[in-house]
């Protein structure tokens, strides 16, 4: 059993998410800190911190200082790649353990085209990439074959990608992503026409790397009937021993090239055919939680490990190796919640779905009176419930039933869910994952 009692963790994340990690530092004994910029009535985790200080993480003496008036023994991120640098930093001037380098980070994490590019060194395989930048010339724009995606290099959770059939749609969607970015680096690729996006999770110890689960993302159609935000996360896929004979041994590969030795890192990317394509990663931990059902199924936890690296430098409280298993011996889900837009004026039945032994656990990210905008990303989830089941007839079962019971609704009355989930509709997207 895990005890760091006495052990002091400094969080920077703000989400929902960090409160999960805020909660089970606590839990094994740990005196949590979070830290960052946002009031406390807007920040999850300082709403059950030991202590919560509003501090700009960008400040690296100020925040330096705050290390040493509370005796920080190690810093937890988490999920938010724009923290990722700084952390980095700070780690190294308090002498911290740190899961990455700046350039680690760089390329794993904030920029697209660095990712690629180390992908193509080490025989990834990507979607093609095309050549362009704001002056739109005419032979870079003859070389393209549409459809293709538009995408920032300094953004994730499928923010602010843009699917383009012609010229013109190409030239609009790049010239908005252009003035929006920050770093002005924005991709042009090959749009992948597959249904089957998939998720690889490795958790690293020691330089020796743990693939902890995958998954398969399906989605909920919006207003129009096209795909639209995340509804479910299916875990494990039918295709992870393709994936581990045609892929694996080159992200292998680059993953010891690029001399990573501890923490979570994720890959995303598309089956079609017989063939992957990766086209985004993050060093950090996965927003799906995986943890929850290794934690149950496995008996091996990754925030565990995270957090106890942060703090000793070591993963040695669980035997990785011979405990992480992808091959979920039962089927799970991350159902997502997602809302159609509107101003959320009324919640009902979620504490009785809180209380259904299927569901593990879950994470809140919207409150009555806070509003839906009509995107495709995490921006409409309410809720991300880890739900897990005997059989998949079962699974599917409790999902029609948590769908039904919850009822949230707008300024007019009328129910928000994007898509109230069915038996058959369940149990479809469960036997095609």
């Amino acid at each position: 059993m895990l005890n760091l009692t006495g052990k002091t963790l400094l969080v920077m994340d703000r989400t929902a998410l960090a409160a999960c990690a805020v909660r089970r530092a606590r839990e094994l004994g740990c005196k949590t800190i979070v830290a960052n910029f946002y009031p406390t009535e807007d920040s999850p985790s300082k709403q059950i911190a030991d202590v919560a200080i509003d501090i700009d993480i960008s400040h690296t003496d100020e925040m330096l200082a705050l290390i040493k008036e509370y005796h920080v023994d190690g810093i937890f991120v988490g999920w938010t790649d724009s923290h990722l640098p700084f952390y980095a930093d700070i780690c190294e001037k308090a002498g911290l353990p740190c899961v990455g380098t700046k350039e680690q980070f760089e390329i794993l994490s904030n920029d697209k085209r660095a990712f690629k590019r180390c992908c193509e060194t080490y025989g990834v395989p990507v979607p093609a990439t095309y050549r362009l930048t704001m002056d739109f010339a005419r032979e870079d724009l003859d070389k393209i074959e549409y459809p293709v995606i538009v995408k920032p290099a300094d953004e994730s959770g499928s923010r602010g990608i843009r699917k383009c059939l012609n010229e013109q749609e190409l030239i609009e969607n790049y010239t908005w992503l252009y003035h929006r970015s920050r770093s002005k680096k924005i991709f042009v690729e090959q749009y992948i026409d597959s249904t089957q996006e998939v998720f690889i999770h490795y958790t690293m110890k020691d330089g020796q790397y743990s693939l902890s689960s995958a998954f398969m993302k399906h989605r909920a159609q919006n207003e129009n009937g096209v795909a639209a935000s995340c509804l479910l996360h299916v875990f494990p896929i039918t295709c992870l021993d393709h994936y581990r004979k045609v892929a694996e041994p080159a992200v292998l590969a680059m993953m010891k090239g690029l001399g990573l030795q501890y923490g979570a890192i994720n890959f995303q990317g598309s089956l079609m055919g017989e063939k992957f394509y990766f086209y985004e990663s993050g060093l950090r931990m996965g927003g799906e939680q995986h943890y929850v059902f290794g934690s149950v199924l496995n008996g091996v936890s990754t925030l565990d490990l995270m957090i106890e690296f942060a703090l000793t430098g070591r993963m040695d409280s669980a035997d990785l190796l011979a405990l992480d298993n992808p091959y979920y011996s039962k089927p799970c889900v991350n159902y997502y919640v997602t809302l159609r837009p509107g101003t959320i004026t009324s919640i009902a039945g979620i504490e009785e779905v809180e209380k259904m032994p299927q569901v593990l656990q879950n994470a809140t990210f919207k409150k009555i009176g806070d509003t839906i905008e009509p995107s495709n990303n995490l921006d409409r989830v309410i809720y991300r419930l880890h739900v897990m089941d005997d059989t998949p007839e079962q699974l599917a079962k409790t999902l029609e039933t948590i769908s039904h019971t919850l009822h949230i609704l707008d300024e007019n009355g009328h129910e928000m869910q994007l898509e109230v989930v069915t038996y058959d509709r369940a149990l479809d997207m469960l036997s095609n994952s």
